[in-house]
């Protein structure tokens, strides 16, 4: 920015020019004195400059310009001829015992945005008729122009310095200028009223128009006839605001006001300087003997502020506007980040609403419930990634972003308040905090069941959703409920494999019924228990089936090796009976008993020949079990008609093919 001053002198005398080159566009400023005394004037020369050795990055690419006027006090004793000899005085129309009732400067811009806006913004109001009241001086200085991008700085932006004062008892032109004062105050705050200032004036906005306002009213406040009070103040620098900036001192000039008849020495207060904040450069210039006029360049680097947030769409356009400042592609890549989230949490804001305002109608909108399990999940997501990326970053922006990200965590968490809303923030951790395989190793089947009902919880919820079987392809799309049946899928089986196991000494019967009651009465919620127990009672059936076949196989087999064994042993009771039949030896209750287990022997033969005579290839799981337990009460009978005989009318050597082989 070219900054070019320009200083009218009296008729004939050459004008002082002075250019120097500060950044990368023009800002003109435009310093006359209208002086009422003769046709010399006061004007202001640049008696030094200074410019910033050090390159600034292209990432500061917002400009702004400062103007202060120093030493104001000094005014007067120009005004009265101090340094002037007689002659001088006299060219310039001073007389003896002269000096300045009023002393008024100040500058007029336009905003470089907007040109409808105009603002005067005095940089001092002086009241000297009354020396009782001498020290009613009003100065101002700070930021005119703020943070300017580069890229808008496409015109000249032109500043109009003006001062004037007022001598003698001229009462007339004294109320006359007054008047004008007021007049020009009057349309900045009206101006601002028509056209709100943004952008680069945006620092004023807040402070100006109730204080010019307060201005104009003190100037008709008259407490004495020759005494004008006009104090009002401005805040022409917002230090909130400039926080949002890291901001780089350029360059300076410093420019000394006096009668156009004096040539001022340049000043050297400006060497060796090395300022980090414009306020250094004011320091520097440590005389009270002279008033100056100091213009400041900076730039700045933009820094987003939220110390405001505000969780709807219109916090994030404006920050969306905000984020086209920042230059520094770190900066940017974070700020950007932090956008997201921001945008995430409006949106879940939203559909809480939703939800909630659902739940007084007929049909509650579990769409938006599942949505609200879905942006829960991805804020908390994306700000645990983002955490792990600010490590890489310096200090100030890692603490800043630290927490913010806090900041929206603890809201968010507030908006759960009801017990609908915490099962889902409930829903949303639990997969947050556990993306990988379900591990139940230390976990105990109740808790696995525990873990169960709590997805299934949201399983549920999605279900009275369904539209003749199918889900809307919104909830499809959602990453939570995807992930959602993986885990219950995981902890189902899980759950199954780790409380499904009957004992293996009740029979077919009692593991089924078993199984069937677990599924149906202690894990009812376990929908993979349920398809499962089916399985394994299948499963339990075609083992038993398997294991039957064997067995009567077996039996089968056995029969046959047996047909000499039970024919030696008929044929031993036949033998015996008949021997005894007219025996005294044997009483006749014994007889009888030996005659009927021999008819009792027969049967169990004729029915083992039966059970074993079988084809199993046309019999049924149930119907070849039924045998094998027929064949297994047959076998009792005869082992215990066999012990009966066995000494009496049985040799022991007749019964021992039977009694060591005969197995189920």
């Amino acid at each position: 920015m070219f900054v070019k001053v320009f200083f009218p002198a009296k008729r004939g005398t050459p004008r002082l020019p002075f250019a120097q080159s500060l950044f990368s566009t023009t800002l003109l400023f435009l310093f006359s004195v209208q002086v009422l005394f003769a046709q010399f004037s006061i004007t202001a020369s640049e008696v030094e400059t200074w410019t910033t050795p050090v390159p600034v990055s292209s990432d500061y690419n917002l400009n702004s310009a400062y103007v202060y006027l120093l030493n104001p006090t000094a005014l007067q004793a120009i005004f009265e001829g101090e340094g002037l000899n007689k002659g001088e005085k006299k060219d310039v129309g001073l007389k003896k015992g002269d000096y300045p009732q009023y002393m008024y400067l100040a500058v007029n811009i336009k905003d470089p945005v907007n040109e409808a806006n105009t603002l005067t913004i005095p940089l001092m109001i002086h009241d000297v008729r009354n020396p009782a009241i001498s020290q009613r001086l009003v100065e101002y200085g700070g930021r005119f122009l703020e943070n300017i991008p580069d890229d808008n700085l496409k015109n000249d932006i032109v500043a109009k310095v003006k001062f004037e004062a007022f001598k003698g008892n001229n009462s007339n032109e004294f109320w006359k200028k007054t008047a004008e004062i007021s007049l020009n105050l009057g349309r900045t705050a009206t101006s601002i009223l028509k056209n709100p200032i943004t952008g680069t004036f945006s620092a004023l906005t807040d402070q100006i128009i109730p204080q010019v306002d307060k201005g104009i009213k003190s100037m008709g406040n008259l407490e004495d006839p020759q005494k004008i009070v006009s104090e009002f103040y401005i805040k022409l620098l917002n230090k909130e605001l400039s926080g949002l900036y890291e901001e780089k001192v350029i360059s300076a000039i410093l420019y000394r006001i006096h009668w156009d008849v004096e040539k001022p020495v340049r000043s050297k207060f400006f060497n060796n300087a090395k300022p980090s904040r414009v306020d250094d450069l004011k320091k520097m210039v440590n005389t009270s003997t002279a008033p100056f006029l100091l213009v400041v360049s900076t730039k700045a680097e933009y820094n987003t502020d939220h110390s405001q947030m505000a969780y709807n769409q219109q916090y994030i356009e404006k920050k969306a506007k905000d984020f086209r400042k920042i230059q520094n592609s770190e900066k940017r890549e974070v700020e950007k980040s932090f956008l997201e989230i921001m945008k995430l949490a409006v949106e879940l804001n939203k559909q809480m609403d939703g939800f909630q305002n659902s739940l007084n109608t007929k049909y509650p909108d579990w769409l938006a419930y599942s949505k609200v399990i879905e942006l829960y999940f991805h804020v908390n997501e994306l700000r645990k990634e983002e955490l792990g990326k600010l490590v890489k970053q310096e200090p100030i922006i890692r603490e800043k972003y630290t927490r913010l990200y806090s900041n929206v965590n603890n809201d968010v968490d507030l908006w759960f308040g009801t017990e609908l809303m915490q099962k889902a923030r409930t829903v949303a951790t639990y997969l947050l905090n556990n993306p990988g395989p379900y591990n139940y190793t230390n976990r105990s089947p109740r808790h696995i069941y525990d873990d169960i009902e709590m997805l299934e919880y949201y399983r549920d919820r999605v279900k009275q959703i369904e539209t003749q079987g199918k889900l809307p392809k919104e909830i499809q799309a959602l990453e939570t409920y995807d992930l959602t049946l993986r885990k219950l899928k995981e902890m189902e089986t899980a759950l199954f494999e780790a409380d499904f196991s009957p004992d293996p000494r009740l029979d077919m019967e009692s593991k089924k019924s078993w199984l069937l009651t677990r599924a149906s009465q202690v894990y009812p919620t376990c929908q993979i228990c349920g398809q499962r127990v089916g399985e394994k009672i299948t499963a339990i059936e075609n083992a038993t089936y398997e294991q039957n076949i064997r067995q009567y196989k077996d039996i089968s087999a056995g029969y046959y090796s047996k047909l000499e064994c039970f024919e030696n042993i008929m044929n031993g009771l036949n033998a015996y009976i008949k021997a005894n039949k007219d025996s005294t030896t044997i009483s006749p209750m014994m007889f009888a008993s030996i005659k009927q287990d021999r008819e009792d022997f027969t049967r169990t033969v004729n029915t083992y020949n039966e059970i074993a005579g079988k084809d199993h290839t046309t019999l049924s799981s149930k119907d070849l079990a039924a045998l094998i337990q027929r064949f297994q009460i047959n076998r009792e009978k005869m082992l215990i008609i066999i012990q009966r005989l066995k000494g009496l009318s049985l040799a022991n050597g007749g019964t021992s093919c039977l009694m060591d082989e005969i197995k189920p």
